[in-house]
């Protein structure tokens, strides 16, 4: 929907609310006319339901105001004495047509609001309910949502078991673009495949007025741009880091991002990992000596049958005398990591452009991982190589990449058949226009275009665990109304993979900032003694006061 077609579809819904509540309105004493003004009328039914002014706001905003006007019509049933169980669940599956039946009983007689009554039939407990799910969804909504760390992709600085608050006030509250969704869910039920939401009306993308800009190595929270089977807003969350703005001119070579020519610096919180080949002598590397030194994931047979993962370290040959291993790790380790006594050599693993510029004197092991395996060498699963293209256009890896500009909002880019598949997915399905091919020429909206204007902003997100990210190395941009807000502070960490369970929980990181420069310090302690001493003086004023 357009903003025009978004504000007709919203004059009509609430004329349509206002003409089901008519007769309600009139029988309380108000004139037709005022039942009849879109908005309005929700200010008249609190009037007549006796609700304070500010329920027209909670009415009118989305998701929220689903469960808002569903309180406001069992309230008019109230006021005249119908309501029940049976009349509100038959109203809200008419879509309110029963609620307008109800009204027309001309035998019904307004007796206002009686708090008693409303007690007797709903209770009080449910009434609270129902008013925490509407501030829980506000909250969600538009200022602080809770979120976990699913995947390692960004490892050491996110890890898998984090619980992070993360800020939607920070680039500004995108207000909901999918109005029809149940509360507290994002695409579908718990434990269904059923959607939470109904993809029937869509609201354009808007935003209220941010505190920053979208940052360079900010740690940012977006809907993942791949999923067009749901709307924006309901795509699978992502958590990467944004390396590039719109703009920049992005590079890797040899796995150092350039931006605009100039090695990209990570804040002190940002800790890169990369695999490494790793061989020691006849000493194996121990489990629970790389766990604890390392916090490295070096899992059992059995463990990565169990947990379905593969972890950070992988024995991939051994011999007489020797071990050979792909491992993870981080650049804050990687130096006393080489200073154990067992490990013989340790070499970063690069994805060269081609396998000619690879060493002769490589490892046999290693050379048979850079030859054998796809993710190790140019590939077509690496952005924008088309996937129906026999040929790799784009011949670049993970390692060695670009350079390409990200599109900017308002700058103009010439096509051709050389950069056409950078830019296809931005013309087609992010900015929703339709593209033909014929040819040199290109088609767009029915006419040939040599230049395409870019709607809105776009960003490169990389994940600081580079070689186990998914992320726009594969997948290319993204768009800046898929951005959800920014990670701030980390509540609580949970390591699934410690030994043992003291130390499941990583006091460290417990209450602890999301990103930045500074050593990481947990502030759980100074909260904890803030908490206590409030607990305290609470304690002594009632005690005080009692006495």
């Amino acid at each position: 929907m357009t903003v025009l077609e978004t504000i007709i579809f919203l004059i009509a819904l609430y004329l349509y609310y206002g003409i089901l509540a008519l007769q309600f309105i009139k029988g309380a004493g108000y004139k037709t006319w005022q039942a009849l003004i879109p908005f309005y009328n929700i200010y008249i039914m609190t009037k007549v339901i006796d609700r304070p002014w500010w329920f027209v706001i909670l009415a009118i905003l989305p998701v929220v105001g689903n469960i808002v006007m569903v309180v406001i019509f069992y309230e008019l049933l109230h006021v005249y004495r119908i309501a029940n169980t049976k009349n509100t669940v038959l109203g809200v599956i008419t879509l309110g047509l029963y609620f307008g039946y109800l009204s027309m009983d001309k035998t019904l007689k307004y007796q206002g609001r009686d708090k008693q009554e409303i007690r007797k039939h709903i209770g009080e407990g449910f009434s609270s309910i129902v008013f925490a799910i509407i501030a829980a969804t506000l909250i969600r909504a538009f200022t602080f949502e809770a979120f976990t760390i699913p995947t390692p992709s960004m490892e050491k600085s996110l890890m898998v078991g984090d619980f992070l608050f993360v800020s939607k006030l920070q680039y500004g509250s995108r207000i909901p673009m999918t109005p029809f969704s149940l509360p507290l869910m994002h695409n579908k039920i718990p434990f269904t495949n059923i959607k939470a939401f109904s993809d029937l009306v869509q609201f354009p993308y808007l935003r209220f007025p941010k505190i920053t800009d979208v940052e360079r190595n900010d740690p940012v929270v977006f809907n993942y741009p791949m999923e067009d089977e749901y709307p924006v807003d309901k795509r699978e969350h992502y958590v990467k880091r944004c390396v590039g703005l719109p703009g920049d001119t992005l590079k890797i070579v040899d796995r150092e991002i350039y931006i605009n020519g100039a090695i990209n610096q990570l804040p002190d919180l940002a800790d890169r990992q990369f695999q490494y080949y790793v061989r020691t002598n006849s000493t194996p590397l121990s489990p629970t000596m790389v766990k604890e030194r390392f916090d490295i994931n070096m899992l059992s047979d059995s463990e990565q049958q169990s947990m379905q993962e593969q972890g950070a370290a992988v024995l991939i040959n051994r011999g007489p005398d020797f071990y050979e291993y792909l491992i993870t790790i981080s650049d804050s380790e990687i130096n006393d990591f080489k200073a154990m006594p067992n490990i013989v050599s340790t070499e970063v693993i690069n994805s060269e452009i081609s396998l000619s510029d690879y060493p002769d004197n490589m490892p046999p092991t290693l050379y048979q991982l850079y030859h054998k395996y796809a993710p190790f060498q140019v590939n077509k699963d690496i952005f924008p190589n088309p996937a129906n293209s026999k040929d790799v256009l784009f011949k670049w890896t993970r390692d060695n990449y670009g350079p390409i500009i990200l599109p900017k909002a308002g700058a103009k880019v010439e096509l051709t058949v050389n950069n056409i598949h950078l830019y296809r997915r931005i013309i087609e399905i992010y900015e929703g226009n339709t593209l033909k091919q014929e040819g040199r020429k290109f088609i767009i909206n029915g006419e040939v275009q040599s230049h395409y204007t870019f709607q809105q902003d776009y960003y490169w997100m990389m994940g600081d665990n580079r070689h186990n990210s998914l992320d726009s190395r594969y997948w290319g941009f993204v768009p800046a109304d898929h951005i959800v807000g920014k990670p701030v502070f980390i509540w609580m960490s949970y390591d699934k993979y410690a030994r043992e369970f003291g130390d499941k929980v990583r006091t460290d990181r417990v209450f602890s900032l999301a990103g930045g420069d500074g050593e990481r310090r947990s502030y759980f302690w100074p909260f904890a003694i803030i908490i206590a001493l409030g607990y305290g003086i609470n304690f002594w004023r009632k005690k005080k006061k009692a006495a």
